[in-house]
C-alpha cells in the first residue's frame, strides 16, 4: 500500500534537497525521548526524491513524503535545536505506527424512520 505522509512545512527548497520545519510529533519519531522543543524549531534536510510525486514540495507548504520511498533505507539530517548542528537519522522511523485504517465502506442512505412496516 502506498500513501503520502505529511511531515511539516517546507523551509527551504533546493534542486536535490528539501528542508522541513518539523512539529514535535515528527521529532519524537526521529529522536525518541528528546526534550520537547517548540514546533518548527527542529528541521530536517532530506533528498527531494523522497517527496511525493503527486504532491511535490512547495515553499511554505506542507511537505509530503512517499511512504514506499521511506520503506527503503533513507537518511536525513536532523537539526534538533535549530542551531545548524545536525545528526543523521533513519527516516524509516517516520513510518512507526502509521498504518492507515481501512475505510469504513459505503454507508446506507436509509434513515431509521424510512423503513416500511409490515
Amino acid at each position: 500500500m502506498t500513501y503520502d505522509i505529511g511531515i511539516g512545512r517546507c523551509a527551504e527548497l533546493g534542486d536535490e534537497t528539501v528542508v522541513v520545519k518539523l512539529d514535535s510529533v515528527m521529532v519524537e519519531r526521529l529522536s525518541p525521548g528528546h526534550p520537547w522543543q517548540r514546533s518548527g524549531t527542529s528541521t530536517l534536510r532530506l533528498k527531494r526524491a523522497l517527496c511525493s510525486a503527486t504532491r511535490p514540495p512547495q515553499q511554505d507548504r506542507e511537505v509530503f513524503l512517499d511512504r514506499s520511498a521511506l520503506s527503503k533505507r533513507a537518511i536525513g539530517a536532523l537539526d534538533l535545536t535549530g542551531s545548524g548542528s545536525t545528526v543523521s537519522v533513519d527516516l524509516r522511523a517516520l513510518l512507526n505506527n502509521l498504518d492507515p485504517q481501512p475505510s469504513a465502506g459505503p454507508q446506507s442512505k436509509s434513515r431509521p424512520g424510512d423503513r416500511k412496516q409490515r
